[in-house]
């Protein structure tokens, strides 16, 4: 990553085209994959909360585990809830329904002031030292308090992808297990001898990745209230592209796991309709109804081309889901 860096500006660019060249991928999504990188390298290295922090989401299943084939662009960290000050097992305790969303509000409000006051000076700080002489700006994104926004450094743009990571920084999460995995940029991956790189993170278990995208599958299709999530196409792309591996098997067989998931997300994320303890008696629904269906097509078709290799259509991934649909429910039926 340093030897990158230290490019001039023109050797840089020509980098860059000569890895897109390569990979048959965009200028703007090699150049911005770099700084995707950078920022968890940094995080997981050198910043002063690295062993509280953990990767997950969507592209920690690309860049860690390379489950999928598909860029994305936002950085999703869980960060330890004791750095505010709650008691190890403190957010577990019992509460009464008014009370868990009372503590939710609180844990979240702690969480913002948390990143705004102490995360954003540091890493404000360190960079400055890092990235001497280079534009870029930091700030808070004025729609999420849970977010900041990175605009790295750039020379080539893309009406697809945003111009800013979003460092995406959440408490009410339980990212347990988790291990270190080491990771590249695409750079490396084109030319591996000049510009290899140890960039280690700490990430969640690809399988309670997987577990969590089926919760939230199962939600959708039992939503009732017609308004469907935007963007929300790429977890059935992703879902669909980890049940061609390993993760097909091992997801009959770990259903612990799937209960904690399960068990938390009731515990801080109660909704009276989601059914999710169906999913352990055999009765998962991964399918949304109609409407659902045609807002997610639609969205897919708007992402399509953030997606590489082959690419299936959005009826295919959800003929593709029925079919493991009914496989892991006859798997739990059959116990």
């Amino acid at each position: 990553m340093n030897k990158i860096l230290k490019l001039s500006n023109k050797e840089l660019k020509q980098l860059i085209q000569n890895a897109a060249l390569r990979l048959h991928i965009s200028t703007a999504y090699i150049e911005k994959d770099i700084w995707i990188c950078f920022i968890l390298k940094y995080l997981f290295n050198d910043f002063k909360y690295k062993d509280r922090i953990v990767f997950k989401g969507g592209t920690c299943l690309s860049k860690v585990y390379k489950l999928i084939n598909r860029f994305s662009e936002d950085i999703d960290i869980a960060l330890d809830w004791t750095l505010m000050g709650y008691g190890k097992d403190e957010p577990y305790d019992h509460r009464s329904k008014r009370q868990q969303e009372m503590f939710n509000d609180r844990l979240n409000n702690d969480t913002q002031t948390f990143i705004r006051e102490e995360m954003l000076p540091i890493i404000k700080n360190d960079l400055s030292k890092m990235l001497k002489g280079k534009k870029y700006k930091l700030y808070i994104d004025p729609k999420d308090g849970h977010t900041i926004r990175f605009e790295y450094p750039k020379n080539f743009t893309h009406n697809s992808i945003t111009q800013y990571i979003r460092l995406e920084i959440g408490c009410i999460v339980e990212p347990i297990p988790s291990s270190k995995h080491q990771i590249d940029t695409y750079i490396a991956q084109v030319f591996p001898e000049e510009f290899s790189d140890d960039i280690k993170v700490v990430a969640m278990d690809s399988l309670r990745n997987f577990y969590e995208k089926l919760t939230i599958l199962h939600k959708e299709a039992n939503r009732i209230n017609g308004n469907w999530p935007s963007r929300y196409s790429r977890h059935y792309y992703d879902v669909y592209k980890m049940i061609q591996t390993d993760l097909r098997e091992k997801s009959f067989e770990n259903l612990d796991l799937l209960a904690s998931v399960i068990k938390f997300n009731n515990k801080f994320y109660t909704c009276n309709w989601d059914h999710i303890d169906q999913m352990l008696e055999g009765k998962m629904k991964l399918i949304p109804p109609t409407d659902g269906i045609q807002a997610f097509r639609e969205n897919y078709l708007l992402t399509e081309h953030m997606l590489f290799g082959e690419i299936m259509t959005f009826d295919e991934i959800l003929n593709s889901l029925a079919e493991y649909q009914e496989e892991f429910n006859n798997s739990i039926k059959n116990k």
